[in-house]
């Protein structure tokens, strides 16, 4: 992403070259658990390839506690009986999830806790909740090397890109600091002109937009006032212009879902198939419960698949 920057930013990118190609290459392979997608197509495709269990974590992160590994307990997507017992929460190695009133399979369904907040205090050593804690940004879509400085991905040569946290601007990440922390190496930046940053990082400054559009959303406002339009993933930020934004990585029901884009909880990352053949675009669905053992929970028709 080019950016006219002061002289001190130039110099700050250099240093953040110089140190990141110097620390990256005796990344870690162990680590949190990632985020496991859920892929239907007839059955469940939880070892296709470019989904993963886990995720080599960032050369800068320190000791990962053991407690940070993502439990085993999925919720069942079709239970065959009443659903009646207590919310349960599980830590899948990135997050703290709810499974739906006990519908829960796998070796740890006994272990889990009742509350999202208690989940989340147990995890609270764990990067991806200390990053959360402390006010920074989970990446869990980006392929990097190093954790955001200063609200800026650190160049860096690796073998294997992975989550990491953003802190923002002024701020960044350091685990044995707790956290996201205020850093005074940061650079001072003097903000470009809106039209300016939004047309030079991707974006389209037009009138009449009235506000700057999210996630690819317009605004739903109605004026004559100019902004930006970003990409879809993207949001308008007024230091870094149009910049990916976790909450556009997280699709409701209808939308395409893919290897850096997941489903909402409760839904499904489905490829939806028929007689003419599969529709190679994947989309988030909502399970179909079907007591036909003929109907896959993407609603397909395994007959004519």
């Amino acid at each position: 992403m080019a950016h006219a920057r002061s002289f001190s930013f130039a110099t700050f990118v250099l240093s953040s070259l110089m140190a990141g190609c110097a620390d990256s290459h005796g990344a870690s392979e162990t680590g949190d658990a990632g985020h496991e997608s859920t892929v239907d197509v007839g059955g469940n495709f939880d070892d296709a390839p470019w989904f993963h269990d886990a995720y080599i974590v960032p050369t800068d992160t320190g000791a990962m506690p053991s407690s940070c590994a993502a439990q085993d307990a999925t919720e069942i997507v079709c239970p065959g009986a009443i659903c009646d017992g207590l919310d349960s929460y599980a830590w899948d190695g990135e997050r703290c999830v709810r499974i739906d009133c006990g519908t829960c399979i796998g070796a740890d369904c006994n272990h889990l806790v009742l509350s999202q907040s208690v989940c989340e205090a147990n995890h609270a050593s764990c990067i991806p909740e200390m990053c959360r804690a402390t006010g920074g940004e989970w990446l869990f879509y980006a392929r990097e090397c190093l954790h955001y400085r200063c609200g800026q991905p650190q160049p860096a040569e690796c073998f294997v890109g992975m989550p990491v946290c953003n802190c923002g601007d002024g701020r960044s990440f350091d685990p044995l600091r707790g956290g996201c922390f205020e850093d005074s190496s940061c650079p001072v930046v003097d903000p470009l002109p809106r039209d300016t940053l939004c047309t030079s990082t991707g974006g389209r400054w037009a009138p009449g937009l009235c506000c700057d559009s999210q996630c690819g959303h317009p605004c739903a406002l109605a004026c004559a006032a100019s902004a930006c339009e970003c990409p879809a993933l993207q949001v308008f930020d007024a230091i870094r212009g149009c910049v990916d934004d976790a909450r556009c990585h997280v699709h409701a029901v209808g939308e395409e879902c893919d290897p850096q884009v997941r489903c909402q909880d409760g839904l499904l990352c489905c490829q939806h198939c028929g007689g003419a053949g599969c529709d190679p675009t994947m989309t988030c669905t909502a399970p179909v419960c079907d007591t036909d053992p003929n109907v896959d929970t993407c609603g397909n028709l395994l007959l004519a698949l």
